[in-house]
């Protein structure tokens, strides 16, 4: 429920238990093991990739463009 939405990132910043412990992934206020999806490096260096072309796109300026 919308209600529940900020629970597992609260619990995560104030559980006692949690304190200086990091790089864990938690649902629903329980840590569990990360989808097979966000384990795929394949797909994360094709993304990075992408991510990186896009950003070189965008901070391109366009030709006859004026610089300061």
């Amino acid at each position: 429920p919308q209600q529940q939405g900020a629970a597992t990132t609260v619990y995560c910043a104030v559980a006692p238990e949690l304190e200086g412990i990091g790089g864990m992934y938690f649902n629903n206020c329980f840590r569990c093991l990360p989808s097979p999806q966000a384990q795929d490096t394949t797909a994360a260096l094709s993304l990075w990739e992408l991510s990186e072309r896009l950003i070189q796109e965008r901070s391109t300026p366009p030709s006859g463009a004026l610089t300061l």
